[in-house]
């Protein structure tokens, strides 16, 4: 080979990564301290975790407006928003669910509206070099509303409303 053809080669494999940075999601870069407007709403990003499912991994990061406490999710390449409800509003009550069968149900209800169970399984969430075993339900209703369940014993649930996000609704990330 060449030098002109080596230069080439070089040159073409810088395009790539510029083309590769260029093309990869901008939440991935997201870190603590780092600014992120959602739909007109000014966030932070106060926290990073990882859900490690064994076949697949999610990246989130905890956020704050003024008002409101959020999650984005990132996995497989789509992005998810999540506010926290109170799963006592979930019929049936997922706790007695949990604690009588062990198992999720098939359909959930929040709020007059119907979810269908998508997935359910068990990760492990990994946050400031720590990892606790945890247990997902993930429920969807017809328009894509979705309900995750994270069950970390019997008497530890937390529940969560939200939905998938489209790159284009997240309007600015500034870095801190």
């Amino acid at each position: 080979m060449g030098f002109l053809e080596r230069i080439k080669k070089l040159f073409s494999k810088e395009e790539e990564k510029q083309e590769e940075s260029i093309l990869s999601n901008p939440l991935e870069r997201l870190k603590k301290g780092d600014i992120i407007e959602i739909d007109g709403e000014t966030w932070e990003v106060t926290d990073v975790a990882l859900y490690d499912y064994g076949a697949s991994k999610e990246k989130e990061w905890e956020i704050r407006s003024a008002s409101r406490r959020g999650f984005l999710s990132l996995e497989e390449g789509k992005i998810y928003f999540f506010e926290e409800i109170d799963p006592e509003e979930l019929e049936p009550d997922p706790g007695e669910h949990f604690r009588k069968y062990g198992k999720p149900p098939e359909y959930v209800t929040y709020k007059g509206k119907r979810y269908r169970l998508k997935y359910a399984g068990k990760a492990k969430y990994i946050k400031n070099l720590e990892s606790y075993p945890v247990t997902i339900w993930e429920f969807r209703s017809e328009d894509g509303e979705m309900i995750d369940l994270e069950i970390w014993d019997e008497y530890e649930i937390e529940a969560y409303k939200g939905r998938e996000l489209q790159e284009w609704e997240i309007e600015s990330i500034l870095p801190r």
